[in-house]
């Protein structure tokens, strides 16, 4: 009795290789269907039956490659860019400058309608940096339990510093750091937007806690470094809304392919 053909003996290392996704048998009769009908075409070209199922499946990759691929396009879920997280990387842009400016005027002012007014500033950016971390979030998909908690964590850190008073302020931006860390990380593992903002975005605010936790058991004064320390998570967040805002929107596609010659861009 012969034993079980190339492509089918290739089918079953790529359905083991699968198996832990949910759609495995999806994939597979997929591949079957398209091994096959290659193998066919060769086949009818004069190419001898077991040469033409060797080299489909040659070209088509090694089961464990197939199966890496569509394990990362499984783990990347609905990450998909839309018209409300280009809007959210604009967010994510502003609430840094809004932050910065504002925390810088109300360092340097101490009453009257300006300093009122650096401390509006200051008071808009908290909605823009949480529109810029949803967005973040929304475009990668959710990022699963990481990016709830993320997510989550930071609508409530302001609740959660409360309690500590004068300390308050540092203790809330020891959250943030934490916050963005967490959500780095998972980012990181999507590889949805580009890596060296990511892990600009990722890095740099452990770096500026450990530093901010030193300087203080040291009875030094973080506040006049704050912002220096925040630079690089700043910078990282900057740029991921830029490449969030850069990205076409695939909602637009539509209303795009059906505009008129007259359309501007």
């Amino acid at each position: 009795m012969a034993g079980p053909s190339v492509i089918e003996g290739y089918l079953t290392e790529l359905r083991y290789s699968l198996a832990n996704l949910p759609q495995a048998d999806e994939i597979v009769d997929e591949a079957a269907d398209h091994l096959f009908t290659s193998a066919a075409a060769a086949i009818a070209g004069g190419v001898e039956p077991t040469v033409a199922e060797a080299q489909v499946v040659a070209r088509f990759g090694s089961a464990s490659l197939v199966a890496r691929v569509f394990a990362e396009e499984f783990k990347r879920g609905s990450a998909v860019s839309t018209s409300s997280t280009r809007r959210a990387g604009v967010a994510a842009m502003v609430s840094v400058v809004l932050l910065v400016v504002g925390q810088a005027g109300n360092h340097l002012t101490s009453r009257g309608l300006v300093h009122a007014a650096f401390l509006a500033l200051v008071t808009a950016g908290f909605p823009a940096l949480g529109v810029g971390l949803w967005g973040l979030r929304r475009r990668h998909g959710g990022l699963g339990t990481a990016g709830r908690i993320a997510f989550w964590w930071f609508v409530l850190s302001p609740v959660l510093a409360a309690p500590f008073l004068y300390a308050a302020p540092l203790v809330l931006a020891g959250e943030w750091l934490l916050i963005m860390s967490l959500l780095g990380i998972a980012m990181l593992r999507a590889r949805v937007l580009p890596a060296p903002a990511v892990a600009l975005f990722t890095m740099s605010p452990g770096l500026a806690l450990v530093v901010i936790l030193g300087m203080s058991a040291a009875h030094l004064d973080a506040g006049p470094w704050f912002l220096t320390l925040l630079a690089p998570v700043a910078l990282g967040f900057v740029w991921l809304g830029w490449a969030m805002w850069q990205e076409p929107a695939l909602d637009n596609i539509e209303k795009t392919a059906n505009a008129g010659p007259l359309r501007v861009a």
